[in-house]
This record gives C-alpha cells, structure tokens and sequence, in this order.
C-alpha cells in the first residue's frame, strides 16, 4: 500500500514547535492546537535545570482548517513553555470543551474551549503546581483517563489526569468542575518522568516511562509500586499510547529509535520491535483506526506504521519535509465525508486523513493530507 504525505499549509511558530493535538470534539474537529518551548539562551536540551522561568517562553496556537486545507488563526497565547497538551476526549458534565496542559514551571492548567464559530477562544479556569516543594521542577507530559470517548460517545463526569515531571515523579489529578485535586503522587523513575499515559480500557491503571529506561505499569487501586516494571528498552522511554480501538494493544517509544507493541495481558516480552530510525518522541494511534500509528522520531523525520499484523508491523509512509527536530504530531478526528468538503484536490489518490507535525529549532508548524490508493485508507 502506497500512503502520501502532501504538505498543505505551513505556519512560522515562531518559538521552538514541539506539540500538537487535534479536538476530537463535535462541531470542533477542524481545530487544531501547536504549543511552543522557547530557550532564551542556546541549549541543545529541550529540558534545563535552570529555574530562571524567564529563560523559558511559550505559546499556544489555536487554528481551524479552512477551504483547501489551510490554517487559520483563531488566538495565539503567550504562556510559560509547553511541554505537552491534551484535550478531554469529550464534552465533561458541564458540556464543556476542554485543553490541559503541563509547562515548564511544573502547573497543570485546564482551558475552556468557548465562543461563536471562528471567533473561538481558550479560557483559563483552573490551574495547580505539581509539587509544593519544587520550584525547578518541569511538569513533562499529561494524558486523561478519557481515551475510548472518541468511539463511544460518552459525558465524562469527574475525569482524572495523569502528569509525569521532571524530577521523576507521576501524579494523578482528579477535575471537579472548576477545581483540581491531586490524588496520587509518588517518585517513578530515578531521572526525568518522560511520559505517563492511561490504559483507555481501565483507567484504573496507568503507565509511565523514564529517562531510567524503565516502562512501568501502575494500579492507582494498589498503591506506588509498579504491578510491572519492564526494562526492555535500552534508553529512555518517551513515549507510551494506549489504543482506543483495541482492547489489549499499546504501544512504546523510546530514544533507542525502536517502536514495541505490547499485549498488555504479558509484558514479559513485547509483540514485536521495528526500528523506526530516529528517537521516538511522540507516539499516535488513528482515532479510529485500531492498525496505523503516527510517529514522531526527532532526528529522523515523521512515520506512518501499519500494525495490522502486531507481530510484524511495517513502514509504509515518512515524511522528512521538516528541517529540525521532529516533536509534535497527531491525527485530526475528522471524518473522510468531512475532509471532503474542504476542497483539497491535489491528488487523483483518496484523502484518508489529516495530520499536524512541527519541529523544534525551525520552529515550522505543517498540516498534511494523507494520500493513499487504497479506498479501505484508514480503516
């Protein structure tokens, strides 16, 4: 099977680009968010010790794709340095749309999404530092309990957020309308937490990877010692996804360049390894498709995997436009009847998706369309 990358537009961030996610909300699929890290002096670490919240800078980018899949800015906002971002998989009880994100001076913050179409904004409504005793400390990665909302239509009541930091430590948070509280929180890893993520099937459990090379698996029911500490990776662990569409399939990355899947009933050993050639940052399955995942590999470039046969998954698309570090990368949520409408024809082949990527020095934010000869793409 032949899959396309074709660029359709590009945005100057201006800051350092390292993070991108789709709303998977009705009627507002076709936005979009970038989030920025900016080091006011020269590093090649993208996380520093310093605790001169000055020397870090952020900002986050909302856009809705346009006719011919072109982005449109809706608000641009100057906040600390955004080291990841999530949005609630669904409406929360109060029908509210909702952004988190976790910054380089160690808050969780919870947006709302509210206004008239193309007049959009993100409110604030409720912000909390991880710890009480870190000032220096970077809050790395965040991801809500809500993954399998986007397939099953639900109203989320009370979700809860998990946060990883850099001091090696995950915290889970649980959100009651306007306030945050932390329930969890205990030290995971001997070095940075690099990525915590939830099992979208039971949301009980939660996993987490380090710059110890260690992925672990956690039961918020059993208290702070791992149910499973796997040490099967030969450098940090960065990224973890649980899939939404498949009950017992998750995958990891890590600097080591290998993609693993795992069946999540036996961590004794991972289904398969295939080297995607560049350390992993950041790992997507399709929302709706239980088969392809969007890789971003830092120094080499931006990867479709099929992993339709879990023991043998297989490169079937890169994309190697960007000219720095490849960090961010997701999936849009819109349907193929909704892409449609958009007036993309730049290809004979069928659009089966959308995707954002960026990439850090270069500070470029792109939107693609994803081309592929097969009718069936991506389902």
């Amino acid at each position: 099977m032949t899959v396309i990358f074709h660029t359709l537009d590009t945005f100057n961030t201006e800051f350092s680009a390292d993070s991108v996610e789709w709303c998977p909300v009705e009627p507002f699929r076709d936005v979009v968010v970038c989030g920025t890290y900016q080091l006011t002096k020269s590093s090649e670490n993208v996380v520093t010790r310093s605790n001169d919240v000055s020397k870090r800078l952020g900002r986050v980018y909302i856009f809705r794709i346009a006719d011919g899949g072109k982005l449109t800015m809706l608000q641009r906002i100057d906040v600390p340095a955004v080291l990841d971002m999530k949005w609630l998989h669904c409406r929360d009880k109060e029908n509210r749309i909702l952004l988190s994100i976790v910054n380089s001076i160690g808050y969780l913050q919870v947006y709302q999404f509210e206004g008239d179409r193309d007049a959009e904004t993100l409110r604030l409504i409720v912000e909390q530092k991880i710890s009480d005793n870190d000032n220096e400390m970077l809050a790395l990665s965040l991801d809500w309990s809500t993954g399998r909302c986007v397939s099953h239509t639900c109203i989320s009541d009370n979700p809860h957020i998990v946060v990883s930091d850099s001091r090696g430590w995950i915290s889970r948070f649980t959100l009651h309308r306007n306030d945050l509280t932390r329930d969890l929180s205990w030290r995971a890893h001997d070095f940075e937490t690099w990525i915590t993520a939830f099992d979208y099937w039971q949301t009980n459990s939660f996993y987490s990877g380090g710059d110890d090379c260690k992925f672990q698996v956690f039961d918020s029911r059993t208290g702070p010692d791992p149910v499973a500490c796997i040490r099967t990776h030969s450098a940090g662990v960065t990224s973890i996804h649980s899939n939404a569409n498949a009950e017992f399939s998750l995958a990891t990355g890590s600097y080591d360049e290998i993609l693993r899947l795992w069946d999540k009933r036996n961590f004794k050993r991972s289904m398969s390894e295939i080297d995607l050639r560049g350390g992993i940052w950041r790992l997507k399955w399709h929302p709706f498709s239980r088969r392809y995942l969007l890789a971003a590999c830092m120094y080499g470039g931006f990867k479709i995997v099929d992993c339709g046969n879990e023991e043998s998954p297989a490169i079937v698309s890169e994309y190697n436009e960007h000219e720095s570090i490849s960090y961010g990368c997701d999936w849009s949520y819109l349907a193929k009847e909704s892409i449609s409408v958009l007036n993309i024809h730049d290809s004979k082949d069928e659009i089966g998706a959308l995707v954002g990527t960026c990439s850090f020095y270069d500070h470029v934010f792109k939107i693609s369309a994803i081309y592929s000869q097969d009718k069936n793409w991506p389902l």
